[in-house]
This record gives C-alpha cells, structure tokens and sequence, in this order.
C-alpha cells in the first residue's frame, strides 16, 4: 500500500516552453465510498507519446492520517490492480456518482518532479487543474509552485470525489466566474495546439 501525497491548484496560464510527456483521456466512477475509504474505477486511454488502453480499480483510504487545517496537502493511502475491460463495464453499472471525464497531461517541472494538469469535461466543462505529487511531506511543505500556477485548491470541496458528487451548479457556485473563463481560454489553447 502506498502513501499519496499532494497539492492540487488552479491554472494562471500555460507555461511558456510547455513539454508535455504524456497525455490520457480518463472515465472514472466511484463504486464505494464512507467517511475514509473511497474504491474508485477507471478507464485509461493513453493518446500520447503512443496508444494504449487499461482500466484501473483503486482503493484509497485516509487511515489514521488527518488532512491537515487548510486541507492544502492531501494525504491517502491507495492500492491499485489493473482489472480486464470485462469487469471494469459490469463494475461501471453500479457506480453511486456521475462520472468524471477527463484529459490528464502530465508535464515535469523541476527538482524530478511533475504536473498532472487535468482538462474536465461533460458537466465539468471549464474545470482545470494543476496537481503535484511527493515523496514526502516535507517535500510537499517546501514545494514553490510555478508562476504559471493558481490558487491552491486543496481537497476539501474540490477534490474528485466531491466533485463526482456535485452538479454544474454546485462546482461552478465554489470557484469565481472568472477563473472559469480564464480556463476555457486555456483549454481552448490546449486543444488547438496540443489536440487534447
């Protein structure tokens, strides 16, 4: 069982530069959930640098670990195991929240570490985040985010689970309809450019 452990932002802008090393698209639904475990499915299209598809169940619990006051720093356990294509579609049926579509392009950065910038869609649409993960947590205190970062989220109200949960309404009532449109703009940048 491994430890997660991550910060999650808002986007500014795109990197100038921008290296992407890899991009996939991602359906996922959540088939569990209680007060500290989540059992989360997935469909994971690899588009680039090659093609590939695998489907992904996982099991995130938070244990004895306490998200800390501003719930800047998420921190879980997670076990994963790759399921066929068959149980993934039979597991899907009974899913207990919408799912999530996303593009998820994972960027490195500096000190070996990496972006996973995730582009929403369907009722998520102009949903855009930023999301690093770490060795450690000291790791994670000491991290200076890039100038082309945003706001810290952090997991409180944004993060996927809760986000399976919400309407369009909902999310778009917790972020300003500024950062909204200053996504769209930058999705519509990635597609153009990028072909997500």
């Amino acid at each position: 069982m491994k430890q997660e452990i991550e910060r999650k932002y808002g986007v500014k802008n795109l990197p100038n530069n921008l290296k992407i090393e890899s991009i996939v698209n991602i359906e996922q639904g959540f088939i569990y959930r209680d007060f500290n475990t989540h059992i989360r499915i997935r469909k994971i299209e690899k588009t680039y640098p090659e093609k590939s598809t695998k489907y992904i169940y996982t099991l995130k619990t938070k244990g004895d670990i306490e998200y800390n006051n501003n719930y800047d720093i998420g921190r879980k356990y997670e076990i994963e195991n790759e399921i066929s294509k068959e149980e993934y579609k039979e597991l899907i049926k009974n899913k207990i929240s919408n799912t999530i579509q996303k593009a998820r392009i994972v960027i490195p950065i500096e000190n070996n570490l990496k972006v996973e910038m995730d582009v929403y869609y369907d009722y998520l649409e102009g949903f855009l985040t930023a999301e690093v993960e770490f060795e450690n947590e000291e790791q994670a205190n000491n991290f200076i985010k890039p100038q082309w970062f945003g706001e810290e989220i952090g997991y409180k109200e944004l993060s996927n689970g809760k986000l399976a949960e919400m309407t369009r309404e909902e999310w778009q009532g917790k972020v300003t309809k500024e950062v909204i449109e200053n996504n769209r703009k930058i999705i519509k940048e990635l597609k153009e450019n990028y072909h997500i």
